[in-house]
């Protein structure tokens, strides 16, 4: 019964998830730049500690030693820049995980995006939607 209800809720979340996709405005743009950011988030500081202690008579002997290490945090972001037919969009996606990948896209590729709410969706080769958030808009100047 509880794998029923699970495999239910699935079903019903995936296709929440499907119609909302649908309903996006879709564009066609074409991808003019990407560029990878590697931005310092602050750092770590890790303290590790070791001792023993020596039994000497009447009295105790300690010794100890400490090691502290830092690292920095980093985040990575993917930047996309959209050119649509009027405007040109700049959008940061932030990849999560050492593993996440960015669109498959390339540069000169047309791509299929969306813009929602200061967030833009960006539709890849795979079929896989990405969504970053905008950073800055502008006019396509005229050629």
């Amino acid at each position: 019964m509880k794998r029923l209800l699970s495999t239910l809720l699935v079903g019903i979340l995936f296709a929440f998830v499907t119609a909302h996709a649908a309903e996006r405005a879709w564009q066609t743009g074409k991808l003019v730049e990407v560029e990878q950011e590697k931005v310092k988030e602050g750092s770590t500081k890790t303290t590790s500690s070791d001792g023993s202690l020596k039994d000497k008579g009447n009295k105790t002997e300690y010794s100890g030693n400490s090691t502290t290490t830092t690292s920095d945090n980093v985040d990575t972001y993917q930047v996309y820049t959209i050119q649509a037919a009027d405007k040109v969009y700049v959008a940061k996606e932030k990849l999560l995980f050492p593993w996440s990948k960015p669109s498959s896209a390339s540069v000169g590729d047309d791509v299929k995006f969306a813009v929602e709410k200061g967030k833009l969706y960006i539709r890849d080769g795979d079929g896989k939607e990405h969504k970053a958030t905008v950073t800055k808009t502008s006019m396509k100047t005229a050629n």
